[in-house]
């Protein structure tokens, strides 16, 4: 049997919740093209996304053949339980969803994007500052928790190449790692579960997971801010929102350790809202605004080409370094504001 060389870097499963009763093509925007009608099998994939290069040539598949079997195989049931209305989960269900959301936000080409600009501006940065200080040196210590290491200009320029490398498993790795962290984060989240009350259906796009900030704060993307938003539609009928329960926070910071492991014990309820046909409307132009290239939805939309006509709306890494300090920061390049039903 011939191995897929076509692998998703959104879900095939995931991308037919969006499809109308009996339809097989979704209704897709690029920038810059569009409409078009495609089947979810031919979507968000490119050749050997994931696949690792053997010595002698032939294909590994894996990292593919894992996240199916570890994250997309526990985790599209409760997705789908979730869209039907069931949104009493168990520990289980939501440990299971709350993988496969970070698995899905670190495993796009978005995310291979920014994890190697953040690789390639460190490494200029760096080289530039050492260079500047004696052209003549080659390497440099670098501390971490078990002590320092050497490091040679060398390795940081051969570990930059490693990681654009497709089939490397340096961006898996590193992606992937992510991801596991993230998770962890996720399931103690608060879960709000958003039902179109109207005929409005929601869309989705190649990078089905985004960060949006309440805040006024322009400069990082982190899930540690109070006021981030991790939006991620579920189907064409249900959007799954997570953000901190700020009471849990404020009560495990003066808990003691006793008291620490039954807060986090307790199973959090997960919430339902319905939604009118102006704010799904405002839910799916803030996704199409995040998208890396294509929007996919039910059917034809009026403003999806003008609004895939603008830059993506994705944070972007700035270099804030110093003379005596190198910093990066993401930026937030997005405010709900201006998709709000409430201006």
């Amino acid at each position: 049997m011939a191995r897929p060389k076509q692998q998703h870097y959104v879900t095939r499963a995931y991308l037919e919740g969006f499809l109308r009763p009996f339809a097989q093509h979704l209704v897709c925007y690029g920038r810059g093209r569009g409409p078009f009608r495609r089947s979810p099998e031919d979507l968000a994939c490119q050749r050997n996304y994931y696949a690792l290069k053997k010595e002698d040539g032939t294909w590994d598949d894996s990292v593919e053949k894992l996240i199916g079997s570890e994250v997309e195989a526990p985790g599209l049931p409760v997705i789908q339980k979730l869209a039907s209305g069931k949104t009493r989960l168990t520990w289980q269900e939501r440990n299971r969803v709350a993988l496969l959301i970070a698995f899905q936000e670190m495993r796009t080409p978005t995310a291979r994007e920014r994890a190697r600009a953040f690789s390639r501006i460190l490494n200029e940065r760096v080289l530039r500052e050492i260079k500047a200080a004696d052209p003549d040196q080659n390497s440099f210590e670098i501390g971490g928790k078990h002590g320092t290491s050497t490091v040679t200009l060398g390795d940081m320029i051969k570990a930059h190449e490693t990681i654009c490398d497709d089939h490397s498993m340096e961006i898996h790795r590193s992606l992937m790692g992510s991801a596991i962290k993230l998770s962890d984060h996720y399931r103690y989240m608060r879960f709000t579960v958003h039902y179109p009350s109207g005929k409005a259906e929601f869309i989705t796009t190649d990078s089905p997971v985004i960060r949006v900030f309440s805040g006024t704060e322009s400069l990082g993307t982190g899930i540690n801010r109070s006021d981030v938003e991790i939006r991620f539609p579920l189907s064409r009928k249900a959007f799954l929102t997570l953000t901190h329960d700020l009471r849990l926070v404020e009560n495990l910071e003066r808990a003691d350790s006793a008291k620490r492991s039954r807060l986090l014990k307790r199973l959090p309820e997960t919430r339902v809202k319905h939604l009118t046909d102006s704010e799904v409307a405002a839910f799916n132009k803030a996704h199409a605004r995040h998208a890396h290239r294509w929007l996919f939805a039910s059917e034809e939309i009026e403003w999806a080409a003008a609004v895939l006509s603008d830059a993506s709306a994705a944070p972007q890494i700035l270099d804030l370094s110093s003379e005596n300090l190198i910093h990066f920061q993401s930026r937030v390049n997005y405010d709900p504001k201006i998709d709000s039903v409430v201006k």
